[in-house]
């Protein structure tokens, strides 16, 4: 049984999945940003390889990129972090990234390091399942893919064929960002991808409030996958982000505990 599979499985409440920007503000910060998360009680960590063009994601994120990106990070960046983490916690660890940094690493040594390093999992935002058959000939690492608000029946079913670990369901259209409520639909939604796949479901985009992270709850979410607040924390104070990012953790646990 893998880390995520365990997280889900051993536990019977929705999971919180907490998000950040590899070595934003810097190596050290970022190390520091990861403890305060694990310590405030997330259960799994969602780690991003910085990027110079996230087009998923919205100003807030796409600032973390650039924060990191000035201080040096990368990929060895994210896996020298996972690497320490692993040091101190077993908890799950899924890699989000964009294809071009596996391409120039090589598909097939990224995919090693990630896994030598301690990751779980990979989500790669821009590589659909057509086209992911290196990601999903990696068997040490759960491919996770994204299923968004217009994805058909057919192709979730595809999906849900594919993925391992749980699958990520994009709340609303557009990109990364909090919201001040979810789309009324986002039950119907969910139970859609239920009834066609045995996955957990995490929902993602935007959470970032007791009050979203509890209509994603109702809504029948697995998971709960928060991110731009826990950037947007670290924007706010980058030379000590650590208490506003723990802060944003058990904000975001109130609202799940209140189902």
């Amino acid at each position: 049984m893998t880390r995520i599979e365990a997280a889900f499985r051993e536990c019977k409440i929705p999971r919180l999945i907490a998000c950040t920007v590899a070595g934003d503000p810097t190596y050290e910060l970022s190390r520091e940003i990861i403890r305060s998360i694990i310590d405030a009680g997330a259960d799994i960590l969602e780690l991003i390889i910085p990027n110079t063009n996230p087009v998923a994601d919205g100003p807030v994120i796409r600032y973390a990129h650039e924060r990191a990106i000035i201080a040096g990070g990368g990929v060895e960046t994210a896996f020298a972090l996972i690497r320490a983490v692993r040091e101190e916690s077993e908890i799950p660890i899924s890699l989000m990234t964009y294809v071009n940094p596996i391409v120039v690493r090589g598909e097939e040594k990224f995919f090693r390091d990630a896994a030598d390093a301690g990751a779980d999992a990979v989500l790669v935002v821009d590589m659909p399942p057509e086209e992911g058959a290196s990601l999903l000939a990696q068997r040490r690492l759960d491919p996770i893919f994204i299923i968004a608000p217009s994805t058909p029946a057919e192709r979730i079913r595809m999906i849900g064929s594919l993925g391992r670990g749980f699958l990520y369901l994009v709340s609303a259209p557009g990109v990364t960002g909090k919201r001040s409520h979810l789309p009324q639909d986002l039950g119907v939604r969910v139970r859609r991808v239920k009834d066609i796949s045995r996955l957990p479901v995490a929902v993602g985009f935007g959470i970032g409030s007791a009050e979203t992270a509890y209509e994603a709850v109702m809504a029948g979410a697995d998971a709960v996958v928060v991110g731009s607040a826990i950037s947007e924390a670290v924007g706010a104070n980058p030379d000590d982000p650590t208490p506003g990012v723990a802060n944003v953790i058990k904000t975001i646990r109130s609202g799940m505990n209140r189902v």
